[in-house]
Formats: structure tokens, C-alpha cells, sequence
């Protein structure tokens, strides 16, 4: 017993248990403290680590955002129409809308940021990061998605498959580093990256028009940008992309599609 508790808490197993003596109504706290530690990092992460010399296909996992197995032989399209587009609620059209100006796309490269979260909530956030994987799939294209939560990026990667490459960092920072490196602008930039708040919308749309900065090297001639959360009752008009529309209208940008999302294309 001494030993798996010097194994648990850094070979401090003998004071540890002297605690749990002296205070056995502590040892819910105690617990916490030892979950918490290095020594458990370490344990679990050599646990979770130790396949890293395996190499496979990673495939997209269907079930895992509630789609029934019948949707993994569809090609996008049915499945979009047949599957996807009557769970997606207010998003629907607006997907539609990016998907049919994807397809003049050749080899699509999809950059997203704020990815999947809650796998089988289709209509509260969408699943887009599951849709451009699969879209990108069967068009021969790759998507990048970026969250700084690791809760989203670990849903992300069990819903995707080796298509979708996800990065854990702020949007910003990653965007930026991103388009010094990705020689070739991006097909769709999809922003949902930070939270609307009702009661005050700003800081939302201030970072969304910060990414917006921070992909300028990704974006060129026939890009799509999409904001995510733009026309949402009881606020109307603007949310998260409040700054980015002013922003796009100054420049001309077509407008493809407003909504709950706002799609806009840019021209030559």
C-alpha cells in the first residue's frame, strides 16, 4: 500500500497516508490533491502515450456525432441533403450556401476556428468542423481547425478523420503563423471562434475582425469568409460579426448569404 502511495505522490506515500490517519473525513480533498498532482500527470500521460510508434488511416467517426452508420457510404451531397441539412436548424441554409460556392473550388483548404465541442448537437452549434471534414474528404481538400479549449480540440479529432488537422492555441497567433506557412490562400475561412454575449456583443466582434487580421495572407481572389452567430434574436443583426460586415462592405465584398451566419466572397 505504501508503495502505490509513493508511486501516486512522488514517494510521498508515508506522510500522505500519516494525513489520511490523522483526518479520515479529509480524504475526499486528499484524493483531489493527489489526482491533481505531477506524479499523476506523468503516470497518465505514459499510460495514454505509449501507442505513439503505431501508424493507421484516422477515419471520421459517424456515431460519434450521431449520425447512423447508413451516412458513412453517401458522398456528401446525399449526405448533406438526406442527413445533415434536417438537424442543422438555422444554420442550413447558410451551409448550403458555402458548400455550393465550395464546389468551384478546386482541392478546397478550409480553415476554421472554434471547432466541434459537443459532438451531436447539431442544431446549437452546427458540427461544421465533422462537415468540412467530410466535404474536404470527398473533394480531395485538407481543413485546419483552430481552439484554444483542448475539451474541443480532443472532440474535434474523434469526430474527423486524417483530412481535419487540429491546433490547440488562440485563434489569432495561429492564424498569423498559419498563413506565413500555408503558401496558397484558403478556400473558406469559417469564424466561431469567441462566445457571443448578448448584453455585450463587442469583444466578441473585436476579436472576430482581429482574426480577420490576423488570416490576411489567407485570404485571395474568390476566398469565402463565413462569421458564425451574426443575425441573432433578440440582438439583430451584427453579433460576432459586427466589425467584419462594416469591414467587408467597405471593401466590396459580394455577400453570398446573411442570416444567422453571414458568408461573403471576395472578388479579384
Amino acid at each position: 500500500m505504501l508503495a502505490l502511495l509513493d508511486k501516486l505522490t512522488g514517494d510521498d506515500g508515508e506522510a500522505t497516508l500519516g494525513r489520511l490517519m490523522q483526518q479520515p473525513e479529509c480524504i475526499d480533498s486528499l484524493a483531489a490533491e493527489i489526482a491533481s498532482g505531477a506524479s499523476i500527470e506523468r503516470i497518465r500521460k505514459r499510460a495514454l502515450t505509449l501507442d505513439t510508434m503505431i501508424s493507421e488511416l484516422v477515419e471520421a467517426d459517424f456515431a460519434y456525432v450521431g449520425l447512423p452508420k447508413e451516412a458513412r457510404d453517401c458522398d456528401f451531397r446525399t449526405g448533406f441533403e438526406t442527413y445533415l441539412r434536417p438537424v442543422l436548424g438555422k444554420r442550413a441554409q447558410g451551409f448550403a450556401a458555402i458548400f455550393e460556392r465550395l464546389d468551384r473550388h478546386t482541392r478546397p483548404f478550409i480553415v476554421e476556428t472554434g471547432s466541434l465541442r459537443i459532438p451531436d448537437n447539431w442544431e446549437g452549434d452546427g458540427q461544421s468542423t465533422f462537415q468540412f471534414d467530410w466535404y474536404a474528404r470527398t473533394r480531395h481538400g485538407s481543413v485546419f481547425t483552430i481552439d484554444i479549449n483542448p475539451a474541443s480540440i480532443d472532440s474535434a479529432r474523434r469526430a474527423c478523420s486524417g483530412t481535419t488537422s487540429t491546433i490547440l492555441n488562440d485563434s489569432v497567433a495561429a492564424l498569423h503563423a498559419l498563413g506565413s506557412v500555408a503558401g496558397r490562400p484558403a478556400a473558406l475561412i469559417y469564424l466561431d471562434s469567441f462566445d457571443l454575449d448578448l448584453e455585450n456583443p463587442v469583444p466578441s466582434a473585436v476579436h472576430h475582425a482581429m482574426e480577420v487580421m490576423a488570416a490576411r495572407r489567407l485570404i485571395g481572389e474568390g476566398t469565402i469568409i463565413c462569421v458564425d452567430d451574426f443575425d441573432v434574436p433578440p440582438l439583430g443583426q451584427g453579433g460576432k460579426g459586427l466589425i467584419v460586415d462594416q469591414f467587408m462592405s467597405s471593401i466590396g465584398a459580394e455577400v453570398v448569404y446573411s442570416g444567422y451566419q453571414k458568408v461573403w466572397q471576395l472578388s479579384g
